[in-house]
């Protein structure tokens, strides 16, 4: 996935400055994706240099003006033909959370414990702001239901990695 069919897929519900695809970005699919403007604007410039997308500069003759971004035909057949292509498998990827845990081994069990329940508020309050958040809609609310389901499943797991630990550890602390 890149930034450039994000922005071509949010530019395909209407036109829009760079800051309103940051603003929505942020509302709509915090979730699965986020940019900020440092990374917008640039990608933006590309895609119009590639012709999918046309600026058009509004405002008045003082003051400041707005560039406002809207897709392309060309755009648009780039749009069709990323989100038409093969759904592509999960990407082996370095996931610094997973090798903090690949090594908690190096801790007494009441330190693991403690980094587990932090893990487990975390995900919990993710999946809670992702839930009390207004809806997006269509398939941008699919999206983020899959998001949601996915950090379940996490917490799920990391609630049985601390119900592992707690037995090891009060099973450590009866020998002794």
């Amino acid at each position: 996935m890149s930034l450039s069919h994000v922005l071509l897929g949010l530019l395909a519900d209407q036109p829009r400055t760079g800051y309103e695809l940051e603003r929505v970005m942020r509302i709509e699919l915090d979730s699965i994706w986020r940019a900020e403007y440092s990374q917008i604007y640039p990608e933006l410039a590309r895609l119009r240099r590639s012709g999918f997308v046309f600026l058009r500069v509004l405002g008045p003759r003082r003051g400041p003006r707005r560039n406002v971004f809207r897709i392309t035909a060309a755009g648009r057949r780039e749009l069709r033909r990323w989100v038409a292509g093969r759904l592509e498998p999960p990407a082996a990827e370095k996931d610094p959370n997973l090798a903090r845990l690949a090594f908690l081994d190096a801790l007494d069990p009441v330190e693991r414990m403690e980094i587990l329940l932090a893990e487990e508020r975390r995900l919990s309050d993710e999946i809670t702001r992702l839930r009390t958040a207004p809806p997006p809609q269509g398939f941008r609310r699919e999206a983020r239901r899959g998001t949601v389901e996915k950090l379940e499943a996490a917490r799920r797991w990391i609630r049985s990695l601390g119900q592992q630990t707690a037995r090891v550890a009060s099973g450590s602390s009866k020998k002794k």
